[in-house]
């Protein structure tokens, strides 16, 4: 296995493209009501998955910070771009408990909430979550400008001798 700070790059594709898909699925299940459980059961475990994946995102991150060389323009840089992930992972944390308990309501309450009332909770969430897509994607941007305009490649430990 690499080193952790090089696997960082390969790994951030993975939550973008989860987390860009979820709003899609509970859209779909919006609009298609016979299937809607199910597809908003994919929805939430691509949602975790996703999740998932921003965390190690940023664990990932933080090992390439430690092997950057630094220049004022990169430490700029690698501020502006942690902070957009922090603010994303907390962003996509509170989307996904939101969504969460909207799915895990019924179950609980052993009835389904009204018709009208779980599409109006629906909708608020996805106008919620074009926020968080909009916010991972200015994150990914930000990790773009690291690596393509900034040269930022993390070298590894010299070997212990």
């Amino acid at each position: 296995m690499p080193p952790w700070n090089h696997i960082h790059p390969a790994l951030v594709h993975f939550p973008i493209a989860l987390l860009t898909v979820v709003p899609l699925l509970v859209l779909l299940g919006l609009l298609w009501p016979a299937q809607r459980r199910g597809i908003h059961t994919a929805a939430l475990i691509l949602l975790v998955m996703g999740f998932g994946g921003v965390i190690l995102a940023l664990e990932s991150g933080e090992a390439v910070e430690r092997y950057a060389r630094a220049t004022p323009a990169l430490l700029a840089g690698l501020r502006d771009h942690e902070l957009a992930a922090q603010w994303t992972a907390l962003v996509f944390g509170l989307l996904g408990t939101a969504f969460a308990v909207l799915w895990a309501l019924p179950l609980l309450r052993k009835r389904e909430l009204p018709r009208s009332l779980e599409t109006g909770l629906l909708v608020l969430w996805l106008a919620l979550s074009a926020g968080g897509v909009l916010a991972l994607a200015r994150t990914g941007h930000l990790g773009g400008h690291l690596v393509h305009d900034l040269h930022t490649h993390a070298y590894p430990e010299p070997p212990l001798r």
